[in-house]
This record gives C-alpha cells, sequence and structure tokens, in this order.
C-alpha cells in the first residue's frame, strides 16, 4: 500500500509536470491585476504538454490539476486574507483554507485535459485537433461550471485597455475569453511546427493579421457609443467603514450613529466641493439600519433626514430592509438597494438582492433544514429578492431608470442582460469589498463589474465602500477611480443617451456557445471518423 502511495507521488510530482506548472504562473500573472503579458500563450506550454506526453486521461488530468493548483494561488490568494479576516481564524488555518480552495476551484482545466488525452490516445488525434479541442472544450466549461467568481481571459482586455473588448456588446466577455482560447491554441500549434519555417513564417503573419484587425475593428466599432444626449452630476461617497464597526452596527450593537454621521460629513463635502450634483450614491449596506417606508421615524432613519434635508439632494444608498409588519412570517431581512429623497423619503420600491452570496449571505439547505442556523447563527440569513429590477429616479428633466446591482450581481452577465432587456438607462453598482484586502480583489471585481456596462452599452456607477468606485460611460472611458481603503468622494458627470439603441449582447445572449459545441462535435466527429482506417 506505502509503495502505490509512494509511486502515486513519483508519477504525478511537479517534477514531472514542469510545464504545466509554467503554465499556471502565466496565467496567474496575466491576469488582473496584472498586465496581460503572456495572454496569448499562457495556455500553450499546458496543451503543448498535454499533446505530448498525455499518454493517458490520468496524466492529462494531472497536468491540468497542476496549471488550476498554480493559477488560484497567483491569482486568487485573497481567499486565505477573507479566510482570516472575515471568518476570524489564525493565518495558519487561512493558508490551509486557500490550499484546497487552490486545490479544487478550477477543476475544469484538469477535466478538459483528461478528456482530450483520452481521445487523443485512443484515436490518434493530431496536433490540430488536440489544440482546437482543448481550446472548445475549456470554453465551454467555463461557463457551465459553478462558481462565485465567474472571471474569464476576455476581462484582461478590458483592463488593459485593448481596443478589441468593444465586441463585447456583440459576443459578450465570455466570447471574447473564447477568442483567446482559441488563439492560445493556435500560437501552440506555431510552436509545435517551429522548425517548419515556411508555416512558422506564414502562420506569424496571419495571426498578426488577426490581432491588427480584431483591435483597429474593435476601435471603430466603439466610436459608435460617442453620442450623448444627457448629461447629469453624480457624487459617489467613500467613508472607508472598518470591517468591526459594519459588523457590530449591522446587529444593532453599535457605531450606527457615527457611521451615518461619517456618511452625512462626506456628502456635506462633496456637496460644498460640487453644488450642482444631482445624485448622492453610497455603497452597500452603508446605511446600517432598515430604510423601508413603515421605519422612517425610527432615530437612524430620522438622523440621515437631518443631514439630507439641508442639502436637498437624492440618495442612492444601499441599506437594510425589512418585510413590513404582517406581510409574513418570519419577517425577513434584505441587502437592498434604496432611493431615498432629501427628507429620507424612500421612492418608489427598493431593489432587494437577489444573486445572495453562500455561506455569506445565506446558509445551503437552510430552508429546508432550519436548524442548520441555530448551528451556525455567525452566517446571516438574507431573504431573497426578485431581480433584476428597476428603480426610476424622477430627475427634472425626465425620468432616469436606474438598474441596480448589489455587489457581486455584478458579475453576473445575464442579471445586467435582465436589466438592459428592462430599459434601463444607466446601472448602479453598490460594493463592500472590505474583507478582501489589497490590490487584487479589489481590481478583479472592479473590472468584472465595468465589464456589464460594456456589454449593455450603458453607463455604470460603481459605489464602494473602501474602494475602487468610479464611473464608466458606455463608451468605455473610464472615469476618476477612487484610492483603496481612504476616505473619499468624487464627482462625475454622467453621459449617457436616453433610449439607447439595444446591443447585439442584450439581444441574443451568450448565443455563440451553441457554435462552440457544434465546432467542437466537428472536431471529435472528424477525429473518430479520420482514426478507423488507422485502426483498422
Amino acid at each position: 500500500m506505502m509503495g502505490k502511495i509512494l509511486a502515486f507521488f513519483k508519477n504525478y510530482s511537479l517534477r514531472n509536470y514542469l510545464w504545466p506548472f509554467i503554465a499556471g504562473v502565466l496565467i496567474g500573472t496575466s491576469y488582473i491585476p496584472f498586465p496581460p503579458w503572456a495572454l496569448l500563450f499562457c495556455y500553450a506550454p499546458l496543451w503543448v504538454f498535454v499533446f505530448r506526453s498525455g499518454k493517458n486521461w490520468k496524466q492529462g488530468f494531472a497536468a491540468g490539476w497542476w496549471t488550476q493548483f498554480v493559477l488560484t494561488l497567483i491569482g486568487f490568494h485573497w481567499i486565505a486574507y477573507v479566510t482570516k479576516q472575515f471568518g476570524g481564524f489564525p493565518w495558519p488555518f487561512a493558508i490551509f483554507v486557500l490550499t484546497i480552495f487552490a486545490a479544487f476551484m478550477h477543476l475544469y482545466i484538469p477535466v478538459t485535459t483528461a478528456l482530450v488525452a483520452y481521445l487523443k490516445e485512443k484515436y490518434s488525434w493530431s496536433a490540430g485537433k488536440s489544440l482546437l479541442a482543448c481550446a472548445l472544450l475549456l470554453s465551454l466549461a467555463e461557463r457551465v461550471w459553478p462558481s462565485i467568481f465567474q472571471w474569464n481571459l476576455g476581462y484582461t482586455l478590458l483592463a488593459a485597455n485593448i481596443p478589441a473588448y468593444n465586441w463585447a456588446d456583440v459576443i459578450g466577455f465570455e466570447g471574447l475569453s473564447t477568442i483567446i482560447l482559441l488563439l492560445n491554441a493556435w500560437v501552440a500549434w506555431i510552436w509545435l511546427h517551429r522548425e517548419q519555417r515556411g508555416t512558422l513564417q506564414k502562420h506569424g503573419v496571419l495571426l498578426a493579421l488577426f490581432l491588427a484587425v480584431f483591435n483597429i475593428s474593435g476601435h471603430f466599432h466603439g466610436e459608435r457609443w460617442n453620442e450623448f444626449d444627457r448629461k447629469f452630476n453624480v457624487s459617489i461617497i467613500q467613508a472607508n467603514i472598518g470591517d468591526l464597526e459594519k459588523v457590530v452596527a449591522e446587529k444593532g450593537q453599535g457605531f450606527q450613529d457615527e457611521i451615518v454621521t461619517k456618511f452625512l460629513n462626506l456628502t456635506r463635502q462633496a456637496v460644498a466641493a460640487t453644488p450642482n450634483t444631482e445624485l448622492i450614491v453610497w455603497p452597500e449596506t452603508a446605511f446600517p439600519d432598515y430604510l423601508n417606508a413603515y421605519n422612517t421615524n425610527s432615530r437612524i432613519p430620522r438622523l440621515l433626514g437631518s443631514g439630507l434635508t439641508p442639502l436637498g439632494k437624492t440618495l442612492l444608498t444601499g441599506a437594510y430592509g425589512k418585510d413590513a409588519p404582517g406581510e409574513r412570517s418570519p419577517r425577513l431581512t434584505y441587502n437592498s438597494l434604496f432611493l431615498v429623497d432629501s427628507n429620507a423619503h424612500v421612492i418608489g420600491q427598493p431593489y432587494n438582492k437577489t444573486n445572495l452570496l453562500a455561506f455569506g449571505e445565506y446558509l445551503p439547505f437552510s430552508e429546508r433544514f432550519p436548524f442548520l442556523l441555530k448551528l451556525l447563527p455567525f452566517i446571516s440569513n438574507f431573504g431573497r429578492g426578485h431581480g433584476p429590477e428597476i428603480l426610476v429616479y424622477p430627475h427634472p428633466e425626465g425620468d432616469i431608470k436606474i438598474g441596480g446591482q448589489i455587489c457581486y450581481e455584478g458579475l453576473y452577465p445575464e442579471f445586467t442582460r435582465g436589466l438592459a432587456e428592462k430599459q434601463a438607462d444607466i446601472l448602479a453598482n453598490v460594493t463592500n469589498d472590505s474583507w478582501f484586502g489589497r490590490p487584487f480583489e479589489p481590481h478583479q471585481h472592479m473590472e468584472m463589474t465595468l465589464a456589464r456596462a460594456i456589454e449593455v452599452r450603458r453607463p455604470l456607477i460603481r459605489s464602494t465602500n473602501t474602494g475602487i468606485s468610479t464611473v464608466i460611460l458606455a463608451n468605455g472611458t473610464v472615469l476618476q477611480q477612487s484610492p483603496l481603503h481612504t476616505e473619499w468622494f468624487g464627482s462625475f458627470d454622467v453621459e449617457m443617451k436616453k433610449n439607447a439603441p439595444t446591443t447585439d449582447f442584450v439581444l441574443w445572449g451568450h448565443y455563440d456557445w451553441i457554435l462552440i459545441l457544434l465546432g467542437l462535435l466537428a472536431v471529435i466527429a472528424k477525429g473518430v471518423i479520420d482514426a478507423r482506417p488507422h485502426r483498422s
């Protein structure tokens, strides 16, 4: 038994999987916040290894596992910080959690390489078939594999301001990621044929030509979104409230007055600096109390009203919501987004967060097994909203429809697509990233959220507790960005187009998965058919 265990570790040790390890380093150091320096070839070492050395599905799986393990440690090491900060665990345990997370988070990568290695050996696939299958299979896996943090390489184009990102309003950032994966397969194929001078030159020129056309056309495609017919001024308030204060305030045990006062003081400074500002935006759960209409006479809402009334401004803020008395039993608490007039009266109905964070905002299976909530009382149990929903901001020049997103809801393309289908004029994302440290997660979260503005071509306002707060216009122009973990306020002229055209992405969504699936089936079918004479 011990001999088998030792043989296992010897066969699948890092020493035998150096190229997959290098691929993990390339992918991890090419994702946000790093510049995408290896974007075109980051997967190439893994896929070349699978083609050359993956003699069975086990070796293919091991190769993919090493890649996903390394890229997760590099790109998503902030999981350890969250474990320590949010869970209150010591660093050794937090690092242990990160290790387990890295071992399992991106298993779709080894699953795809295992399948390709198996098919390659069984049907004697060529390099072209193997590499193309790797890219197409991974593209499909990225879309269907369950994940809280749905990242892909397409986001790096926006983060680096590479003009090709403009095509996201047609195929989404998932579609852009597919193109990047196909380019990786192409580069890997060129590498395998590098000794054939004519092939190397021909495909090198074709690759360069494609990249030039892809980006130049992307630039001009984005130019059509430079027309605006409305402009209004927004002030974003970033109060940099600490984790302890927020947790204590959420439980109603203190700091509520201090938090509201801090936000109001920064708001007064923002209005003094920009008197013509029209909409004030506070981040997720900035207001540490219930803000529903039935609760406006309570002490904390009255404190808010006393500060807003002299300013005469409308406020969009994250706050807690709760079912009205008698509406249901038990009454549920919500993570909500409210529009509030200068007297702290709620305008219309709030938006209640729909996509809740497992183990942070709800406990899985607790509805079926309520006793779990008693066993784990430190986990929040928020009610679920019915989004996507629109908040109507009564602007003097005509109502503005705001599509609200709370925190990670900005990562889900289909959610924002639903807001655009409901005729949202602008998007507003309120977030609290204070648990995630710096600088990786805040930058990753920001870029992935801003990407939604490109897919649906609507301006997006992003207000955070600790940064990064900013505004992106429909044409991709990113305005001033706030510093991290600093008290700050900023004024933005938000240019928009009322009744803006609907993008192809909003009309069709991720329709390209059908083409990817058909392409993959065609590769597999061709590989099987071509292998018949060889095997007979």
